[in-house]
């Protein structure tokens, strides 16, 4: 997608080695605005969490086949088909994206410390294995978690858009399946701390998101405007 002239950032962050975590449901547009509000800040890195499963899966798979996670071969829709027998209720579409968020983030606690010493120094982590229980380790200092969240006439325009007339994936991804792990993004939120935080409705243009989610930076004290005498 393309937004026209990139403009120059207006932010930097106040403290060296900031962490963001964006997370949300499948089609809610984290990988759209998580670009919009890095390149607003000065310096900011930018990290999808499809790498991280795309390692996990590698890493399973040089394991003896009995030690092996087998939720990284999974995703957020379809890993309750590793739960008892395999059959969909919505109690088990949530107990198996859980174990597949906490399978793919598995990696995180090796690769957060070693950023500073690769010259990474204030990064944003964008993806859906980012839950709120997760995150919640890493959110001190200056770290937050933004959660997108969305509404059905966005999801549908996205499903549309990205799946077409695709009935295998339509139904992976279906609006009840979304909705249901939205709401378990947003009941995890209660369980932390609610300055760490922020909800985000995810429903206009991308550009008015990302400014909402400046504006939330910026209040809390995470990031502060540029000046020529920086």
């Amino acid at each position: 997608m393309m937004f026209g002239k990139m403009k120059p950032p207006r932010y930097r962050f106040k403290f060296p080695n900031t962490v963001l975590f964006i997370s949300g449901i499948p089609l809610s547009g984290k990988s759209t605005v998580t670009p919009l509000v890095a390149t607003d800040i000065e310096g900011c890195a930018t990290q999808s969490m499809d790498i991280f499963r795309l390692l996990s899966q590698e890493f399973e798979n040089r394991k003896k086949l009995s030690d092996r996670n087998p939720f990284v071969k999974f995703g957020s829709c379809d890993s309750y088909q590793n739960i008892g027998k395999g059959e969909y209720t919505p109690k088990n579409l949530v107990i198996g994206f859980n174990k597949y968020a906490e399978a793919v983030s598995s990696l995180l606690p090796l690769v957060l410390p070693k950023l500073e010493a690769q010259g990474v120094r204030d990064i944003i982590f964008e993806g859906v294995q980012l839950t709120p229980l997760i995150v919640e380790p890493y959110l001190r200092n200056r770290n937050k978690l933004i959660i997108l969240t969305t509404k059905e006439e966005r999801l549908n325009l996205n499903r549309t858009k990205i799946f077409g007339n695709d009935k295998q994936l339509l139904e992976r991804y279906s609006t009840d399946k979304l909705f249901i792990l939205q709401n378990e993004l947003i009941k995890q939120s209660k369980q932390i701390n609610n300055s760490s935080f922020t909800l985000v409705e995810n429903i206009d243009d991308y550009h008015i998101t990302a400014n909402i989610i400046i504006d939330f930076l910026e209040k809390a004290d995470v990031i502060e405007t540029l000046t020529d005498n920086k």
